[in-house]
């Protein structure tokens, strides 16, 4: 825990200058009055899809949108003065374009001393640009003196205008404005694109969506992928035990572990996301959570439609050998003082070969790499004081008409997640 002397070198080396950039449309009570809360939002939605890729342009992070606000911060003060240009030139073209598009926005650029973190800027150099920015008129562009004074003057058109006098502050704040008009066209290259900004809420809620699809998808790999796989006879080399398909436990947990933690520390770290990701994700999330539930259901259910319900519509060629205990044997031959080949996790299985009896003992051959096999005992054989104990189960893989209905359910609530998807802006 950071003592108080250590917290103050911290923030001290934190301390940097940065160039902040406020905008604010004119007038806004008077649109959402106008227009209503739903034409309103959808308003401000289309102004920040317009503004967003501008301030991305030329080096600028979003800090926040305050309601109809925006907060950008710039290492460059030059970098901030186009991106305001820009945004006037954007907004005066789609003006143009639209005529029922009337926004127009004050903007107000400012370079000084803050605290600058990964996701904020805390100082007085805030206050001071959220000042400018309330001086600015509609379409107009206001610099304080410290950000002229780090760019070049020869790339701008600046006019003096009156101080700003603020409370606490003993000399008044010179204050530019910016004639945006003759500069040279900045958006040529600029569209309005589907980008959104994240909440840590909502970041939370997509990570919580990705761990469901990789529950699901796990299932579906579990109970009808790798059965499927391994009856079409694809082969993976890499695997030693299990030729056919790909059912070692801790390579497929380790990718999707790997697959996880990198997701969730990309949505930690990014500030905006794709609407179509955004779709894709929730309708992933209920497609998962459907076929989790719908495979409760099936399985803790007893339904009175019970032999039509598991009747198989597909029904594999071969014979499955599926293990159901930890630390099961794989044995070169059937005896069990032959070679162990290896030691297997519950859950593992392979393609059945044939069965011997050996010293009253079942043993199971099954397929290998390399068209090799191992065999596996059925059964352990009961001993004073300890029980017979089931170590495998041969079956083939059946797809029924529930799991027909499954996929059914599946797809339709893949559908309705990206069709309904209601994620909003902050």
């Amino acid at each position: 825990m950071l003592t108080d002397k250590s917290t103050i070198e911290v923030i001290k080396k934190s301390r940097k200058q940065v160039t902040i950039l406020f905008t604010d449309i004119e007038h806004s009570t008077r649109h959402w009055e106008r227009r209503g809360d739903v034409d309103a939002r959808m308003l401000l939605d289309r102004h920040n899809r317009l503004l967003f890729p501008i301030i991305r342009k030329f080096n600028g992070k979003i800090i926040k949108t305050l309601g109809d606000a925006i907060m950008a911060s710039f290492n460059k003060p030059g970098n901030a003065v186009k991106a305001g240009i820009a945004i006037q030139q954007q907004l005066a073209a789609e003006r143009i374009r639209d005529k029922y598009f009337s926004l127009r926005t004050r903007i107000g650029i400012h370079t000084g001393k803050g605290i600058v973190e990964y996701d904020d800027v805390f100082g007085d150099v805030v206050n001071v640009a959220a000042k400018v920015e309330n001086s600015a008129e509609a379409n107009q562009i206001l610099v304080t003196h410290s950000t002229c004074a780090h760019t070049d003057s020869e790339d701008f058109q600046f006019e003096k205008r009156d101080e700003l006098n603020l409370i606490g502050k003993r000399k008044g704040i010179s204050l530019y404005s910016c004639n945006w008009q003759e500069h040279k066209n900045l958006i040529s290259n600029i569209k309005a694109d589907s980008i959104m900004p994240l909440l840590k809420s909502q970041k939370l809620e997509l990570i919580t969506y990705v761990i469901t699809t990789l529950l699901a998808l796990f299932f579906i790999y579990q109970y009808y992928l790798r059965y499927l796989l391994a009856d079409s006879g694809l082969s993976f080399s890499w695997f030693q035990e299990t030729s056919n398909i790909p059912s070692d436990y801790p390579i497929i947990l380790l990718i999707q572990t790997l697959a996880l933690a990198g997701f969730a520390y990309y949505m930690l770290r990014i500030d905006f996301i794709s609407r179509t990701m955004l779709r894709i994700l929730s309708g992933l999330f209920g497609s998962g959570l459907a076929l989790l539930l719908f495979a409760s259901f099936n399985h803790y259910t007893d339904v009175p439609f019970k032999k039509r319900w598991h009747e198989p519509l597909y029904q594999s060629s071969n014979l499955f050998v599926e293990v159901l205990k930890n630390q099961t044997q794989l044995n070169e031959e059937p005896g069990k003082k032959s070679r162990i080949i290896s030691i297997l996790p519950a859950g593992e299985i392979f393609i059945y070969k044939k069965s011997v009896i050996k010293n009253g003992l079942r043993w199971d051959q099954v397929k290998l790499n390399n068209n090799e096999s191992g065999w596996i005992p059925r059964k352990t054989l009961p001993a004073f004081g300890v029980a017979e104990e089931q170590l495998t189960k041969t079956r083939k893989f059946s797809y029924r008409y529930y799991d027909l209905y499954g996929s059914i359910i599946g797809i339709l609530t893949f559908i309705w997640g990206y069709m309904s998807f209601r994620i909003r802006p902050s």
